[in-house]
């Protein structure tokens, strides 16, 4: 063998140390490697898919809350809410009523051993600072809905002020006739000043306290340019009241 063919070491120990540093670089067309890059872009899409998704939904929550929201404070608007109040105290808000001579109250009388009642008349006497209460319905503890009506009663064909307070499934009417004279001022127009609870406003006060829930007083003659106040009238003052008061004596 001649010294051209015999292997050269050192050639041999060169090869191996650069196999070693340089790595092995798949060419271009390798299916293994175009399987890495396309599992990687598949979890970017995906990702990017899910937050879109999570973006999208939240979207949609929001605008359907808005949208809930709007129906709840217009649905409050048009049948009246209570707000909630301090423990211990009775509450009062004057609703919308879509009928003329037609009133409506949320009321809410707190538990305890005061008990309460919703007065209700359509005469301010000569002279008297309260009107003269023709009746009563009792409130139990708890919210209410009390109707104040002065209509004719299709049973009798007479004409009456009557209050209904429906509470816990329970309905409690009660009604007083009214006089025709009385009937024909209330048909017609006049104009009225009312002094009770404003529509859309809460009054809450003390359970030993009243609330005044309605005082609307007709005003009717010459005298009826005399806006009395707190004052007692100089003559007979019609209108319609109501009074959320305790249950602690005769009327």
């Amino acid at each position: 063998m001649s010294s051209h063919d015999s292997p050269d070491p050192l050639q041999d120990h060169d090869a191996s140390r650069l196999a070693d540093v340089v790595p092995d670089i798949a060419p271009a067309g390798d299916p293994t490697t175009r399987q890495r890059r396309l599992r990687l872009s598949l979890r970017e899409i995906l990702g990017g898919v899910t937050l879109a998704v999570f973006a999208l939904g939240w979207g949609t929550t929001v605008m359907k809350l808005r949208s809930v929201q709007a129906d709840l404070s217009r649905l409050r608007s048009e049948v009246g809410y209570l707000e909630p109040t301090a423990e211990g105290q009775m509450a009062a808000l004057r609703a919308p009523a879509d009928q003329p001579l037609t009133y409506r109250f949320h009321v809410r009388c707190p538990p305890g051993s005061v008990k309460h009642r919703l007065a209700y008349s359509v005469l301010l006497e000569r002279g008297q600072v309260h009107p003269t209460w023709f009746g009563a319905v009792p409130i139990a503890a708890g919210d209410a809905v009390v109707t104040v009506r002065i209509q004719e009663d299709p049973r009798d064909s007479r004409w009456k002020i009557s209050v209904v307070a429906d509470q816990a499934s329970r309905v409690r009417r009660i009604s007083t006739a009214l006089p025709p004279e009385w009937v024909a001022i209330f048909r017609e127009s006049h104009e009225v000043v009312s002094t009770g609870i404003p529509r859309g406003q809460q009054v809450a006060a003390d359970p030993k306290q009243s609330i005044r829930v309605l005082d609307e007083r007709w005003l009717v003659g010459e005298g009826s340019l005399l806006l009395y106040g707190d004052r007692p009238p100089d003559s007979d003052q019609l209108g319609v009241y109501a009074e959320l008061q305790p249950d602690i004596g005769p009327l």
